[in-house]
């Protein structure tokens, strides 16, 4: 069985196209067809219902069957490529959410000993979620995900690093910023600076503001933690960020805790593929940050 014409076979099914397959391919029309029936003939079953003009296309049961285990299928063996390339080549991918960058870069300027694995990792920036799908489709070794819910998939393999609590974050200047806590309704009619969709942060304030009927307004959202603290320096609106997403020179902000009917806690987890085992330099990064997390409280 040509691993290829698996390939152009899964192309087929979700473009309905011989026409786009080839296209997508760089290959002509007949060599589709000619893998079709190379894999008919390989399983001894018609795997798609033919018609000779191309201009309609349904798989058999036999061709969903060949299809539902090639969603699990090729992933793997894509993943397995990029993880061959990238042993190859002497460095793992990591994927870092923004947020933990920086704190990691802190860390790092606090704590200088104990680096060797650095330089064999090559970090990949993006929202936890975005991250998470980078994973499954192999583009990561491993990465750090901040998630509110259990992250469950049969194929991934998680351990806890740390917790931490979503704050309110809002300017020093603001009249809610000599609180000791906030409840979500008394934040109604405030304008939500979030991180965007690929970000937790978001689900967790369309969690809350689903208690309270939607009332509460995203005035802008943005995938850079940067640009959100400069516009709520400015007094533009107010945040929900962990309160890692803190520097030192963020003395314009404060942040203040949600009322414990409207805590949402934060879980830092790290996460790979259980078909990818851990790398010494991976595990090291991870154990290093959790004690460096654990030396800090």
């Amino acid at each position: 069985m040509n691993l290829k014409d698996l390939y152009y076979f899964e192309a087929l099914k979700d473009l309905s196209s011989y026409t786009a397959v080839a296209k997508k391919f760089g290959i002509s029309q007949p060599s589709v067809s000619y893998a079709i029936k190379r894999l008919e003939e390989s399983l001894n079953c018609q795997l798609v219902q033919h018609d000779p003009s191309h201009r309609t296309f349904k798989l058999t049961p036999q061709g969903d069957i060949l299809y539902r285990h090639l969603e699990r299928i090729l992933p793997e063996l894509r993943a397995t490529r990029k993880a061959i390339d990238r042993s190859l080549a002497h460095y793992v991918t990591v994927g870092f959410p923004p947020i933990i960058v920086h704190y990691l870069l802190r860390a790092i300027q606090a704590k200088s000993n104990s680096l060797d694995f650095l330089p064999h990792i090559r970090p990949i920036r993006g929202g936890s979620l975005e991250l998470l799908d980078m994973l499954f489709t192999g583009e990561l070794d491993a990465s750090l995900i901040g998630h509110i819910a259990p992250l469950d998939a049969p194929n991934l393999c998680s351990h806890t690093l740390f917790h931490k609590q979503l704050d309110v974050v809002l300017s020093k200047n603001h009249p809610l910023a000599g609180e000791d806590f906030l409840a979500f309704e008394d934040l109604l009619d405030e304008s939500f600076i979030l991180l965007d969709e690929n970000f937790v942060h978001l689900k967790a304030f369309e969690q809350l503001n689903d208690r309270y009927q939607n009332q509460a307004d995203v005035f802008f959202k943005s995938d850079d933690v940067i640009v959100i603290k400069e516009l709520l320096k400015k007094e533009v609106g107010i945040s929900l960020l962990a309160d890692m997403a803190l520097e030192p020179n963020d003395k314009d902000l404060v942040a203040i805790p949600l009322a414990p009917k409207d805590r949402v806690m934060f879980t830092i987890s790290s996460a790979h593929l259980k078909s990818s085992p851990l790398t010494a330099d991976i595990q090291a990064l991870f154990d290093w940050l959790k004690e460096a997390y654990d030396t800090d409280n």
